[in-house]
């Protein structure tokens, strides 16, 4: 089934009605008839076809319940801007499934199709190309059969279809009509299928498609409307335009596999690819040891990814300038890694004499008046008095 696509179509007319003084009929290439079609490019482009020089016919019909005489039921319509079938300038449009109670005809749904060849047509080469409808839609005002002598094969049914068409291709093409059509046809039954159109909710969820001027964004699937609430699938469940909105998580890329992703790999999507994670804060994406549940190390890198270097990690040594092992205490402290030793700095910050390695915490007092144990007391001895 294909997917609806909502898109403005630009309108147009196409007015094809039997010539009835047209004696001189080219039955290989159908009836003459006044059209013109309008296209527009997707880049908004309006070019006016060549008016319609011929359209050819064919119609099965079926018999119906509730309906006296048979109903059209198959539908081949082809119009051409030539009558030279070499030249590939035509719109076909095809149903089978039509039944008289159902308006609306889906190009998006089984069995409703519409193409048009515009190679050989005289327009401009941005229009030129072979186009399938994947969206837009057709809408019957009319559609009224007579039977005039019988109802077997063969019979002559006078049948008067009126029908608003309008389309958009893959590529943005657009292409819109009127379709008038005034016929007797020869009867040719045909058994009875499923019907292909609707009354402008295909699907049945009370929302008409968005090519029948209703709010279905995809009229061929009841779970997607107005009415729907919007999953995380990718598609706009809900018709307001916008897909997953609200529905999908960040995700981050991450490569070493830590469990963290760096903040600038961010996507939004409803599902992780493969490895990625949904927390950010990893400072180098390609060393597992380095995030921000690691412990931080005194290595000279910032292995928590805190943007602080060896923090809590270092300890603080003082200068001990006479190498007696006690630091200066009037000195302050410098920032060291554990594990190493560098020569001149100790952990005591209790020398009141840094260049003295005879005065220190642990020396002994002597009477000669400096305070050799750093306590604060000179000569603070019963036989220095």
């Amino acid at each position: 089934m294909r997917r609806i696509i909502a898109t403005a179509i630009v309108s147009a007319l196409c007015a094809c009605t039997k010539a009835e003084t047209d004696t001189a009929v080219d039955e290989a290439v159908g009836l003459p008839c006044e059209a013109t079609f309008t296209l527009t490019t997707p880049e908004g482009t309006i070019i006016t076809l060549d008016e319609c020089k011929h359209h050819g016919v064919d119609i099965e019909f079926a018999t119906m319940e509730g309906y006296a005489i048979p109903q059209p039921h198959n539908l081949n319509f082809i119009f051409r801007s030539t009558k030279d079938t070499d030249i590939d300038c035509w719109v076909r449009w095809e149903i089978a499934g039509v039944c008289p109670d159902l308006t609306n005809y889906s190009f998006s749904a089984d069995n409703v199709n519409l193409t048009w060849d515009t190679t050989g047509c005289d327009v401009d080469a941005s229009a030129k190309g072979q186009f399938e409808a994947l969206s837009g839609g057709a809408e019957f005002s009319q559609l009224h059969t007579e039977n005039l002598e019988g109802l077997t094969a063969g019979s002559p049914m006078k049948t008067q279809i009126t029908a608003a068409v309008a389309a958009i291709a893959e590529d943005g093409t657009a292409l819109a009509g009127n379709v008038v059509i005034d016929e007797t046809l020869d009867l040719v039954y045909t058994d009875l299928s499923t019907c292909a159109g609707s009354l402008g909710d295909f699907d049945g969820d009370g929302f008409d498609g968005v090519e029948f001027g209703g709010l279905d964004c995809d009229d061929t699937d009841a779970t997607i409307g107005p009415h729907a609430n919007e999953v995380c699938d990718g598609i706009d469940n809900n018709c307001d335009g916008q897909i997953d909105e609200d529905q999908t998580q960040a995700f981050y890329v991450d490569n070493d596999g830590d469990g963290w992703g760096e903040q600038d790999s961010e996507y939004q999507a409803c599902q992780a690819a493969s490895g990625d994670v949904t927390r950010a804060g990893d400072c180098d994406d390609d060393d597992d040891d380095r995030n921000p549940d690691a412990t931080e190390a005194c290595d000279g890198i910032d292995n928590d990814c805190d943007d602080v270097i060896d923090e809590g990690s270092k300890i603080g040594l003082y200068p001990d300038a006479d190498d007696d092992g006690f630091g200066d205490s009037a000195s302050p402290p410098s920032l060291f890694c554990p594990d190493e030793s560098p020569e001149g700095f100790v952990a005591s910050f209790s020398d009141c004499d840094d260049e003295n390695d005879q005065v220190h915490p642990d020396a002994i007092e002597v009477c000669d008046g400096i305070d050799n144990d750093c306590d604060g007391g000179v000569d603070n001895l019963e036989i220095c008095e």
